[in-house]
């Protein structure tokens, strides 16, 4: 432990200890789930077709009059979605390095190795936690943009309503197990892949809604039964999400219950919560149900080029006065399903 002269007293020594951080939570639940299957694309626009089928039990006909049914073609819609484009630069100068101490230590002048690792580091973590919000904003239905700008809004897109349940914890009657059931049948009845729903349904709520029910006449005893007995197991298998950001989690018949707490900092300067109060929004367990592009470069060279998901350059001025560094990312996030993008509220 390094010896200093007091910041108060210059005739005095003290001991310099370890810095202190203050840095910002990186939230990551829904890019934790592994929701959204995704691929680089060499444009800055998507177009794909959506193909409408009805399948319908046969009627019987008569062999002696050779009548026979005829079957219905498939409706095909055309859809054009634009890539979302950010570029984010930020700057070495020797005004960062002249005559400034590094932090954490008493006396070493500042590095340009350490400031520039500082600056890469801060400019990714941007680029993750917008690259998080807008998927976020995917798994409710609307992309929009963290400035507020909506790129698709696939319930106006699909032309389908949102369905959502009221669960009404403000009252002591209310059936919740019937609540879930409405939510589980509803689910099976719109997903129109196909298939089945492969796993739970996960419901991502804010603290508010998921205190209200874990405190439910109805479901207190079940919630403390999953706290302290055989359900241990099952929060064992999804720890991890706390990892991602879930504070809280709570299965009750067949459906997950998990907080997500992040609040992002807007480019305005103001702050969202990652759920508004007293909602919740249904992610269902099915393959294919989220999709996400990564588009090209700004630069020449990326010039219909595949993309990825961040693009990072640096440019050292030939003078030596300045280094620029430079990410560039073009998502587009959406859900291919929208009518099963189940809102929850509680209206007490």
């Amino acid at each position: 432990m390094a010896i200093t002269r007091s910041l108060s007293n210059g005739f005095k020594l003290v001991d310099w200890t370890d810095e202190i951080n203050n840095i910002d939570n990186q939230f990551g639940l829904i890019n934790g789930m592994n929701l959204f299957s995704t691929q680089g694309v060499s444009q800055t626009a998507i177009v794909f077709d959506k193909n409408t089928t009805e399948t319908t039990l046969l009627p019987q006909v008569s062999r002696r009059e050779g009548n026979t049914t005829k079957g219905i073609d498939r409706k095909v819609e055309t859809f054009s979605l634009p890539l979302a484009y950010f570029k984010h630069s930020d700057y070495i100068t020797v005004e960062d390095l002249q005559g400034w101490r590094q932090p954490g230590t008493p006396e070493a002048a500042e590095q340009f190795a350490r400031v520039r690792a500082n600056k890469l580091e801060d400019m990714r973590a941007q680029v993750d936690q917008s690259i998080e919000y807008m998927k976020l904003q995917a798994v409710k239905g609307i992309m929009k943009t963290p400035d507020g700008s909506v790129i698709a809004d696939m319930f106006t897109e699909f032309n389908v309503t949102q369905k959502v349940i009221d669960f009404v914890l403000g009252t002591s009657t209310t059936d919740i197990d019937k609540k879930i059931s409405e939510l589980k049948r509803y689910l099976q009845t719109n997903l129109k892949t196909g298939a089945a729903i492969q796993g739970k349904p996960v419901v991502i709520v804010d603290g508010s809604f998921f205190d209200k029910l874990i405190s439910h006449p109805n479901i207190r005893q079940a919630y403390l039964y999953y706290q302290n007995s055989g359900a241990q197991r099952l929060r064992d298998a999804t720890n991890n999400m706390m990892a991602w950001g879930s504070v809280d989690q709570f299965e009750h018949r067949g459906v997950i219950f998990m907080t997500y707490d992040a609040t992002f900092k807007l480019p305005n300067g103001t702050t969202e919560a990652a759920i508004a109060t007293d909602t919740g929004h249904v992610i269902p367990s099915v393959n294919g149900l989220f999709r996400g592009y990564y588009g090209p470069s700004n630069k020449l060279s990326g010039a219909n080029v595949v993309g990825r998901e961040m693009f990072a350059y640096e440019y050292s001025d030939p003078r030596d006065e300045q280094h620029e560094m430079q990410v560039e990312t073009s998502p587009l996030f959406f859900c291919t399903q929208p009518q099963v993008l189940v809102k929850v509220t509680t209206s007490n």
